[in-house]
């Protein structure tokens, strides 16, 4: 019986080693990819410092970063993982976090809302905001980043 207990206690010590070491293993990746497009958008477009990171999945990857320029603008710069093509906006010609989120709430009546993401799906910016819908399941809702007209909803996921 004492071997039993040695044996699942090594068990369990191996287990949460190996999750902690996966876990900082992915986080990294995530924190490398941000430091690198926000370097690369500084370097490729005006702004001078970054706000807010974005990573947004659609048939392409696209990095998004928002910052400001040495006047203080804010601008948006979309870059293309593949291509490494950078678009920019004004962050005053787009719809802020808030209102996507609630034109969200009120067109799909969410459980709760997971994450709200800027990207670029077939040339349009995009918010894509992603819930969980009354039954639990996973949906994403994708509206104009510019002026919130609603593009497609993805639902029970």
């Amino acid at each position: 019986m004492k071997k039993f207990f040695i044996g699942l206690s090594v068990f369990l010590i191996v287990l949460i080693i190996g999750s902690v070491v996966i876990y900082r293993r992915s986080v990294a990746l995530y924190n490398d990819t941000e430091e690198q497009a926000i370097e690369y958008a500084i370097a490729n477009s005006e702004i001078v410092s970054a706000t807010d990171f974005y990573w947004y999945n659609d048939t392409e990857t696209t990095f998004t970063v928002v910052g400001e320029t040495e006047e203080g603008e804010s601008l948006v710069v979309f870059t293309n993982q593949e291509t490494q093509e950078t678009t920019t906006l004004n962050i005053s010609d787009t719809i802020p976090k808030q209102q996507a989120v609630q034109l969200t709430r009120e067109a799909r009546q969410p459980k709760k809302i997971l994450n709200a993401r800027m990207g670029i799906d077939n040339q349009r910016p995009v918010w894509e905001i992603s819930y969980r819908n009354q039954n639990g399941r996973l949906g994403y809702y994708i509206l104009s980043l510019q002026d919130g007209e609603w593009i497609r909803t993805i639902d029970n996921i």
